[in-house]
């Protein structure tokens, strides 16, 4: 079943593209998006034609901030019916909640969760169902959410870091000016980083219509397909590291018994287990691109038990160790830095 997102996620591309020397039209043709989708915001056109759509733009125009100028070029309300709940909630904590809940009406794709401790709490962004890159969808989800949190919040507040896996790009001056300098790159996560006080704090663009807004879009939310796969994946995204990840766990959540769920993914041309194994080979290629991590810390990460476990799994993904692995991409980065200095001089 292929992911859907909504052609609202193109707002702006015409003139982001422009600005950049491309052609807008031909861009989108060549991803697969019929053009006409530019001028109805609530078509529903292949997820990965968007992620693809952007990466390619980012790649021929030499903007590796693609994303982030796109999101800095429009407002919140761009998420439709899904911004007039979120910014009609009471406090931070809701409002994330809520984003949280139903964002599959705007981006199937898109998986968000909050994880809360005692001083600081992190919102987490990833994409599901992908195989081209995500670098410039999250730089524009998360510049989305951090954009509507400025909004939303009094004064000059800020978050405590905005994190990406990726590496930093050359030019960082657009990553600054967003983010006002709070940016960080090569981390564990990506997502915004906030105190955990700040999810108590009052929204100030609620207008007291939140029960409203929140039947419309339940209302909606009734109406969409919810695919079991998707689910079960985001309950996997969102438990693995925590090592109790199990078929047992996702069908309690979910409010089902373990043959229903093998039942609802069989009927779409899957199993627990395939999940599992995309959503770690997903998350594998991912933190191994991000800052160097001892192979435990690796192995508790994609819900391995022992760090053996984790090599073996690893050989017989990949084909080769972890170390193998490291190897091969601290060789990749010194050609990178060897090609940026033939090209200084």
């Amino acid at each position: 079943m292929k992911l859907l997102t909504r052609s609202a996620s193109l707002t702006n591309y015409v003139a982001i593209a422009q600005a950049a020397g491309l052609d807008p039209v031909a861009m989108l043709k060549e991803v697969g998006l019929d053009p006409a989708c530019l001028d109805d915001p609530d078509l529903f056109v292949p997820s990965e034609a968007i992620g693809q759509l952007f990466e390619r733009s980012a790649e021929l125009s030499g903007w590796q901030d693609f994303g982030v100028r796109l999101a800095e070029s429009r407002e919140f309300l761009v998420l439709g019916p899904l911004a007039f709940l979120v910014r009609e909630q009471e406090d931070v904590r809701s409002s994330l909640q809520m984003l949280i809940r139903f964002m599959h009406l705007h981006n199937q794709s898109l998986q968000l969760w909050l994880e809360e401790g005692p001083t600081h709490a992190h919102l987490c962004f990833d994409y599901i169902g992908r195989t081209s890159p995500i670098r410039q969808s999250l730089g524009l989800s998360v510049t989305v959410v951090y954009r509507f949190l400025k909004q939303a919040l009094p004064g000059t507040w800020e978050p405590q870091r905005v994190c990406f896996m990726h590496d930093a790009p050359i030019d960082r001056s657009v990553y600054r000016r967003v983010f006002s300098s709070r940016v960080d790159f090569r981390e564990s996560i990506n997502g915004i980083v906030l105190k955990a006080s700040d999810l108590q704090r009052p929204v100030l663009t609620n207008s007291r219509l939140g029960r409203y807004a929140y039947h419309y879009v339940q209302t909606l939310s009734a109406g969409a397909p919810r695919s079991a796969m998707t689910q079960v994946r985001k309950l996997i995204l969102t438990t693995l590291a925590t090592g109790n990840c199990s078929l047992d766990m996702v069908a309690k959540a979910l409010g089902m018994d373990v043959r229903t769920v093998r039942r609802h993914l069989l009927r779409e041309g899957s199993s627990f287990n395939a999940l599992m194994r995309e959503v770690r080979h997903e998350l594998a290629i991912r933190y191994m691109a991000g800052p160097v991590c001892k192979r435990s810390e690796l192995a508790l990460l994609l819900g391995f038990t022992a760090p053996q476990s984790f090599a073996r799994w690893f050989q017989d993904e990949f084909g080769m160790s972890v170390a193998g692995w490291m190897r091969m991409k601290t060789q990749s980065l010194e050609n990178q830095e060897h090609r940026q200095a033939a090209g200084a001089s």
